[in-house]
């Protein structure tokens, strides 16, 4: 994946002046920073033991 784009919508009415502080704000989410460093995946497997009856 190269590119993530966010287009947030606003209201027709919405301040002009409040819109560099929405995207400032979603420039702090915590899901994008999580893709900007991606935590690393580890995949492995396990077999399970009895079950307790």
């Amino acid at each position: 994946m190269g590119k993530v784009r966010l287009d947030i919508q606003l209201p027709p009415d919405f301040p002009e002046k409040y819109r560099g502080a929405v995207i400032r704000s979603a420039e702090q989410c915590a899901v994008k920073k999580h893709f900007e460093s991606p935590p690393q995946f580890e995949a492995t497997t396990s077999v399970a033991g009895p079950v307790a009856a």
